[in-house]
């Protein structure tokens, strides 16, 4: 895969965290934009307005559709730190990008997106009768936004990801670690920007998510407002500042005592509060030169007793340089975890040592065109998360090798 996103690439859109961590699912937004505008053609007509000394119909739309064949190797496809099982595979996958472009006030952008890759060695779950042979995601997505000449521009997000894939669980402050899954998830975000000059803008808008897992893991709603201040200081290169409150009420997962000890007739509820400080900057246009780094901090609140309160930090960043023929990619994501009221374990000597977990990840991608349609390229993956808990400890190699075509 791609959620995202942490600032998701396809790399990053592998793993099912990477994707629920943003939502953060605006860094996917800033990668649909990358997809789409690298090249395009006009797919609708007849075509307005037209140029009236020349006679020639400018496209409204743009659209960019890529095949992808893919084949690597992963050294621990559950995610385990006592079970790794290593595997070759074999992908496939596809990316439709659609875009209208900005001859009026209305913007439109639509995408849509899959992929799945199978084992080809049998990775043995631990569970009678199901191994792991795989994972797949699929994911769509819609912008509408309007851009009135008073600079407020209101608008409006939807998002539909399903993926089936094992993920590490941990990360929705549950008492798992890495489990397989089955995810739908349908998300709404209107909202309202206001653009001044000299490159400031505001927004402010309020998200809708729906979170529909199969057991283990129990669904949930995540409401709540997201308000952005930015300042675009030169062409693809900004400031921004962004906050985010959401509450999270789960359909049947009960409360937690402080000993970790689920407690009858109880529903878990946490809110979250989220801020980010992103700085992205264009160094060259020819080749293009692009980085991004972001700090983030995230700090949950068990509204029971405070077992899975816990304090959230890190430092993310991705550089991109492109040329005529040649491409890459890094990014790398360091985080730190700390559980305000959770013992490492509730024998006497544990007492009053209190978890943390560091999680690390690395990416990176190389390509080349061939041509005007195809490009082979080569990508890596490195996750890690280390704990004073084993079961939250593991350590993740992928390798991927591909062709896709473009059209």
């Amino acid at each position: 895969m791609p959620i995202l996103t942490s600032i998701p690439s396809r790399s990053g859109l592998s793993g099912l965290w990477s994707i629920l961590r943003a939502w953060e699912w605006w860094g996917l937004t800033v990668w649909l934009f990358g997809v789409g505008l690298r090249a395009g053609q006009p797919v609708l007509g007849p075509l307005h307005p037209r140029d009236p000394d020349l006679e020639l119909e400018i496209p409204v739309w743009t659209t960019t559709v890529t095949l992808r064949s893919s084949g690597g190797w992963r050294d621990n496809a559950l995610l385990s730190g006592t079970n790794a099982q290593d595997t070759p595979f074999a992908g496939y996958g596809f990316e439709a990008f659609l875009l209208r472009m900005p001859l009026d006030a209305h913007r439109w952008t639509l995408f849509v997106g899959g992929e799945e890759r199978r084992y080809l060695k049998t990775v043995d779950s631990g569970l009678t009768g199901q191994p792991v042979d795989g994972d797949a995601w699929l994911s769509t997505y819609g912008e509408y936004r309007y851009q009135s000449p008073s600079g407020w521009s209101p608008g409006l997000v939807g998002q539909y990801l399903y993926a089936n894939q094992v993920f590490d669980a941990s990360t929705l402050a549950d008492g798992l670690g890495s489990v397989r899954t089955k995810v739908h998830s349908l998300t709404a975000h209107p909202s309202v920007r206001w653009t001044r000059g000299r490159g400031f803008r505001w927004e402010i808008g309020h998200q809708w998510q729906r979170q529909n897992f199969n057991p283990p893991l129990d669904g949930f709603w995540q409401t709540g407002p997201r308000s952005v201040l930015a300042w675009d200081y030169a062409e693809n290169s900004a400031f921004e500042a962004t906050v985010r409150y959401e509450s999270r009420p789960y359909d049947s997962r009960p409360a937690a005592n402080l000993l970790g000890v689920p407690e009858p007739d109880t529903i878990a509820r946490f809110t979250q509060l989220n801020a980010d400080l992103a700085w992205k900057h264009q160094w060259s246009a020819q080749p293009r030169l692009r980085s991004t780094v972001r700090l983030f901090q995230m700090v949950n609140r068990d509204q029971a007793v405070g077992f899975y309160d816990f304090n959230r930090w890190g430092v993310a960043g991705t550089l991109r340089w492109e040329g005529s023929r040649w491409g890459t990619q890094c990014g790398a994501r360091w985080s730190q975890w700390d559980y305000q009221r959770q013992f490492i374990s509730p024998a006497p000597e544990d007492l009053f040592k209190y978890r943390h977990t560091q999680d690390v990840e690395t990416n990176a991608r190389l390509y080349r065109k061939l041509g005007r349609h195809a490009t082979v390229f080569a990508e890596y993956l490195f996750e890690r998360q280390n704990s004073n808990v084993l079961l939250y400890t593991y350590a993740s190699h992928t390798a991927t090798g591909g062709l896709e075509w473009e059209f």
